[in-house]
């Protein structure tokens, strides 16, 4: 019985690989993730309350010229749940911990 997947593509002899344009992503490009806090936060603009292990959808991004003994330190932006203000969580490797942004 023959393979139901096609595992060849037909290239037609004037393909030519480099003319198709690839997307050139910057070296800090920001990637969609799904982050869950670590730790209690409090929205500056409405005073709602976050607890630890709330689930968002959020943007991460690794902060360019900051680096703690060679560990890399990470923004995360994500939005109150409330108010949908935009807050922001940056990783401290220096104490072991987060620092929080709103």
């Amino acid at each position: 019985m023959t393979e139901r997947k096609g595992l060849n593509q037909y290239y037609p002899a004037e393909f030519d690989r480099k003319k198709i344009s690839r997307l050139l992503k910057p070296k800090n490009h920001q990637k969609k993730i799904r982050f869950m806090l670590s730790v209690p936060a409090r929205c500056r603009k409405c005073g709602n309350y976050m607890s630890e292990g709330t689930k968002f959808n959020s943007r991460v991004e690794q902060v360019t010229k900051e680096t703690y003994l060679g560990i890399e330190i990470y923004r995360f932006y994500f939005k109150c749940t409330n108010c949908s203000a935009e807050l922001t969580i940056k990783t401290d490797p220096t104490n072991c911990g987060y620092l929080l942004f709103a």
